[in-house]
């Protein structure tokens, strides 16, 4: 009688084989689907002194310092994810992103409006950026600071020095987290691990710069006199009615995003250089 639980040679190595075709094509898509970056992962508490309503960062240390080469970046999108875990009251508010690179600055679309707690997600190709007229980032460059900037729904800044303390009560203070997902050109968006630092504010994904302060002058989304809202959020309201995820788009993880070269992926490429060398010693 034969022992049952001895696999013939021939079915290890096709288990093997298969194993290894496995991982190699799960590693593959892996690579198709990670060409992206996180260059904000930040919580804060959003506070009426915060001058001109800008919170300002540094770009993370996975950020590339080009964005054009050797992944284009600069024609892919980015994606905003925030978090809003506390709010004053039920007043709509937004928030915008804004690039401050070289030589000029670039900023996102606006979030969709809301008036409660929840998760907010929506994406801006680069195409879409509103820079100042006539000018012009140099992605090459890739950017220096980025400003986190709470608005109403008419473009304004609701910080305590442009309309006062009582009307700035009603937006803040505000404890958020965001996370800005740059998605290189016909890469798809992978919402990153969930963080580690349980929430804590300034977390080292992003590192406060200056606390808003800054030159007026150089002001990423300063308002009209008119009040009209920049052409960045077209003068439509993408969340009207004041759903805290108006975008209608999944919501995904935050932290560090795993790259085509990271643990991850060794590990997947690991799997299938000992599958393919077990099937070989096989044969």
């Amino acid at each position: 009688m034969k022992d049952s639980s001895i696999v013939p040679g021939w079915i290890r190595r096709r288990v093997f084989a298969g194993a290894a075709a496995v991982a190699v094509a799960s590693l593959a898509s892996s690579a198709a689907l990670a060409d992206q970056f996180v260059v904000v992962d930040s919580t804060w508490d959003h506070t009426p002194d915060l001058a001109d309503s800008h919170y300002r960062v540094l770009p993370t240390a996975a950020t590339p310092a080009d964005w054009t080469s050797p992944v284009d970046y600069a024609s892919g999108m980015a994606h905003v994810r925030l978090e809003v875990f506390t709010k004053p009251t039920a007043t709509p508010t937004k928030f915008q992103v804004c690039f401050e690179a070289t030589p000029t600055y670039a900023c996102t679309d606006q979030s969709p409006t809301y008036t409660t707690v929840g998760v907010l997600d929506w994406e801006t190709p680069f195409s879409n950026f509103w820079s100042p007229p006539g000018e012009t980032v140099d992605w090459s460059q890739g950017t220096n600071k980025i400003a986190l900037i709470l608005k109403d729904t008419q473009n304004g800044k609701p910080s305590a020095d442009n309309v006062g303390a009582e009307m700035a009560a009603l937006y803040t203070p505000t404890h958020v987290r965001m996370t800005v997902t740059i998605v290189a050109a016909g890469s798809t968006y992978m919402p990153p691990p969930p963080p580690f630092d349980g929430g804590v504010v300034d977390g080292d994904g992003g590192i406060l710069v200056d606390g808003g302060t800054g030159d007026a002058g150089q002001d990423p989304s300063a308002s009209s006199s008119s009040g009209a809202m920049d052409p960045a959020d077209g003068g439509v309201d993408p969340g009207a009615g004041g759903s805290p995820s108006g975008s209608g788009k999944s919501e995904g993880g935050c932290g560090v995003v795993t790259s085509p070269g990271s643990a991850g992926s060794g590990a997947w490429l690991l799997l299938a250089m000992i599958a393919i060398r077990a099937t070989r010693r096989r044969r």
